[in-house]
């Protein structure tokens, strides 16, 4: 089975991500970090299912199952020759040093390391949000203006485009890579599905906007309040 990647930016990181893409078996690759980054590097790897090693920049412990999470108790004496002792995140508990985690812990540190596994040619892959937005911009009048006026028209305009754009990019991709050929001829068929979709949920508002406004001719009512 082929492995399955899936790059993003800082902001898809979240524990709900993180539980959703290993259950369908996806790694996903951050190509940035958001918040504060840890003085001290701490690494959690899972050895076998449900038993983890934690490691520092001196120390690698094996961490043990409590009631609600994973406990790793690390030797005081080497933590209290470190350095790095005063920015740890292991705490200091009833004469020992110790590190307690959970399993969102370790799925969100192996998200942050991903990148590192990878070559250095595929660590430059990124979503290109910003092409997006800036291809937004091409239908806009001669003033810069969308060409049409209305909350509810401009939201169907940027969803329209947006997913437009990108069917235009994966059938790019698709047409330059034979071996996913395959997948240009399920593309094409889910391509044809969204347009009669899409077409019948616009007839569909467009009756219900004339009804609205309709009715406020009729009573004198506003369509919104």
């Amino acid at each position: 089975m082929r492995e399955r990647h899936l790059h993003t930016d800082g902001g898809y990181g979240s524990e709900d991500n993180d539980r959703k893409f290993e259950e369908l078996g996806i790694t996903h690759i951050q190509t940035a970090v958001r918040g504060r980054k840890s003085k001290v590097d701490m690494t959690i790897e899972e050895t076998t299912e449900g038993e983890y090693e934690v490691s520092c920049p001196r120390q690698r412990v094996r961490s043990e199952k409590t009631r609600s999470r994973y406990k790793a108790c690390f030797n005081k004496k080497v933590c209290d020759g470190c350095s790095l002792a005063g920015d740890c995140p292991i705490l200091n508990q009833k004469g020992q040093r110790v590190y307690y985690s959970v399993r969102e812990q370790y799925l969100a540190n192996r998200r942050k390391r991903n990148i590192d596994l990878l070559p250095p040619a595929r660590k430059k892959l990124r979503p290109n949000v910003e092409a997006t937005s800036k291809e937004f911009l091409k239908p806009l009048n001669h003033k810069g203006k969308l060409r049409v006026r209305g909350q509810f028209k401009t939201m169907m305009y940027a969803c329209s485009m947006g997913i437009s754009i990108n069917f235009g990019r994966i059938h790019r991709y698709l047409t330059v890579n034979p071996d996913l050929s395959g997948l240009l001829g399920v593309m094409r068929a889910g391509g044809d599905l969204f347009l009669k979709t899409w077409f019948k949920l616009v007839k569909k508002c467009a009756i219900f906007s004339g009804l609205l406004f309709l009715r406020s001719k009729l009573t004198g009512c506003p369509i919104l309040k």
